[in-house]
């Protein structure tokens, strides 16, 4: 078997029809991230299953992004804008980034409740797959939740990740435990799954994406 070498993931503008994903620049995003998910019970939800947040003031959100989410090959932090306002309404990351063996994470996911239920996380993640799978020729994917976080859980399986197992007592979170659910997608299932992304995103069939994955 002859060796192979993957590279880290390019860091740059990701494009799509309904989310630009910029690289985070906390100068530039923080107004807009800070209102997106502060100022009500709904917004600060997002921070739920998170090991920070809420914070309790702009400036405070914005030193924690530069201290642990910028300047550093890990993560890669994305802000995603939705297209049509133009505006930043959550991030999405690369983690765990493991290129000697073709493998990363993505995390630091959330967004505005604002576009939950709409197209905007659906193509974030679209967009990070194609990038690993296309773009760097990765072999696995993965995506880890909190056990409890049924939404997490539910949005992996709707995508084509396939649940591998429960760590249990894995972590100590905000005074609390937390079992971690793992899922991963590898460069085997990607060809499906990304014809089933394309599908529900881009086409006007009446079907899940749950319903493609699971066909």
């Amino acid at each position: 078997m002859h060796n192979r070498t993957w590279q880290p993931p390019d860091f740059v503008q990701l494009n799509g029809q309904f989310v630009t994903l910029n690289p985070l620049i906390p100068q530039r995003d923080i107004d807009a991230l800070y209102a997106a998910s502060h100022g009500s019970p709904e917004k600060e939800a997002v921070w739920n299953y998170l090991f920070y947040g809420p914070f309790d003031s702009l400036s405070t959100m914005k030193d924690w992004m530069e201290t642990n989410l910028t300047g550093k090959s890990d993560p890669l932090t994305w802000t995603v804008f939705e297209n049509s306002a133009n505006t930043p309404v959550g991030i999405v990351a690369l983690l765990a980034i493991a290129h000697n063996h073709g493998r990363a994470e993505i995390g630091h996911v959330w967004f505005t409740p604002a576009v939950h239920k709409t197209k905007v996380n659906t193509e974030s993640q679209f967009l990070l797959l194609q990038h690993l799978f296309d773009r760097h020729c990765y072999r696995r994917v993965e995506w880890k939740c909190d056990s409890l976080n049924h939404a997490s859980r539910t949005a992996a399986a709707r995508m084509g990740f396939i649940y591998e197992g429960r760590f249990r007592q894995h972590m100590f979170v905000r005074g609390k435990n937390r079992d971690t659910d793992w899922f991963a997608m590898t460069d085997k299932e990607w060809p499906r799954c990304k014809t089933n992304f394309e599908r529900w995103l881009y086409s006007n069939e009446k079907i899940s994406l749950m319903e493609l994955n699971n066909s």
